[in-house]
């Protein structure tokens, strides 16, 4: 007699235990998922691999420290480095400061430079020269655009509070890329308004030649600046990522312990209903065993049964999770973690943990119950009423 058969009609037998041991797989599969990509896209490069010729020079104290613009030339000039841009973070509110209005907003030094150092976008609307001819232009991401119904010609102001200013700007071009949604405009707007902060820069993004020249710049430009009255750090754009994620505290940490507790709560269901399943057939398999079931069989018996569980919960589990993450997706784009979303997508190390976790339960949860029933002395199982 055919082993799966068997497995199917013992999985059918408790319709209702069944269904909600799937099910309890299912959700905790789902959410397992859900924190692997979300780790994943914190450590991500949503640059298509650009990202790992562009340094970052920051004060060497504290982000939040200026550095001069007079080091622009001196920067500029060292071998490997192909185009350098001054940025500072401007903050401030659109509308109001809820969380729905919040966005990343950067003023550029050099404009005309700026797509040149972050080469993977590109504008959509309106054009390069629109933006870099207006002192009052605003580049825009395309996500934003949408989000808020702008168009092309139309003033948006914002309220500024490192900045006490408020800028009264105008979009010129739309920009399409891994992260749409920031905005970014001249750096002499803010100049202009309050000319104490001229000649002042928050950071320095670098584009380089080649690998080598990323990992070289970084010792060069800090030897150069280390006894003046603002030396600096250079990283690369993956350390200053991690920068903003340490900030977090220990995110891996974290979400690898809260993996590990809801794989060990699938596993203690799955393992209980095993266990019930195998105690209620003790007669049966006894029976099997006479009419010539030999232990292999009755193992691979339950241990089926174990793993049709699982892997029924753990394919459904998968399913709704390829499903449902372009929406989830979506949902953080349009929200004021659009930056973060830029670097979720599907990973196959995700779908493979998913996997993982699922053949784990299907095993663990199964070979104890596996091993007793095949073990069992079958004048025992007779004895015992089902």
């Amino acid at each position: 007699m055919k082993i799966l058969p068997l497995i199917l009609k013992n999985l059918l037998r408790k319709k209702t235990r069944s269904a909600l041991t799937i099910a309890s797989i299912v959700l905790p599969l789902f959410v397992i998922c859900l924190l692997g990509t979300l780790l994943r896209a914190l450590e991500a490069d949503p640059s298509g691999g650009k990202g790992m010729y562009r340094l970052i020079v920051r004060h060497k104290v504290s982000i939040t420290n200026w550095l001069p613009g007079a080091y622009d030339p001196k920067i500029r000039t060292l071998p490997g480095v192909t185009e350098a841009v001054r940025m500072q973070w401007f903050g401030g509110a659109y509308i109001d400061q809820s969380a729905k209005n919040q966005f990343a907003r950067f003023s550029v030094t050099d404009v005309d430079r700026f797509l040149r150092v972050y080469d993977e976008v590109s504008v959509v609307e309106g054009s390069e020269a629109d933006w870099v001819g207006d002192r009052s232009g605003l580049l825009v991401g395309r996500q934003l655009m949408k989000r808020y119904g702008w168009r092309l010609g139309q003033k948006v102001s914002f309220k500024g509070d490192i900045y006490p200013i408020t800028l009264e700007l105008t979009v010129r071009a739309v920009f399409a890329g891994p992260d749409e949604s920031g905005v970014y405009f001249h750096h002499a707007a803010i100049e202009e308004a309050l000319p104490r902060v001229k000649g002042y820069v928050g950071w320095y993004w670098l584009k380089t030649a080649s690998v080598a020249d990323t990992e070289r710049i970084p010792r060069q430009i800090d030897a150069m600046f280390e006894n003046s009255s603002a030396p600096t750090r250079t990283e690369t754009e993956k350390e200053f990522q991690s920068m903003w994620v340490s900030m977090l505290g220990n995110v891996k940490l974290l979400v690898g312990s809260i993996t590990t507790i809801i794989g060990v709560v699938i596993l203690l269901i799955a393992a209980n209903t095993m266990a019930m399943a195998a105690r209620e057939r003790v007669t049966e398999i006894a029976v099997l065993r006479v009419l010539g079931f030999t232990k292999e069989k009755v193992l691979g018996l339950v241990l089926g049964e174990s793993f049709a569980l699982s892997m029924i919960g753990g394919g459904l589990g998968l399913g709704l999770f390829v499903l449902l993450l372009p929406g989830f997706r979506e949902g953080l784009v349009n929200s004021p973690m659009g930056a973060f979303a830029a670097g979720i997508r599907l990973f196959p190390e995700v779908l493979a943990l998913g996997f993982g976790v699922t053949f784990a339960v299907g095993l663990l949860a199964g070979l104890v119950p596996a091993v007793r029933s095949a073990q069992r002395p079958i004048t025992e199982g007779l004895r015992q009423v089902a």
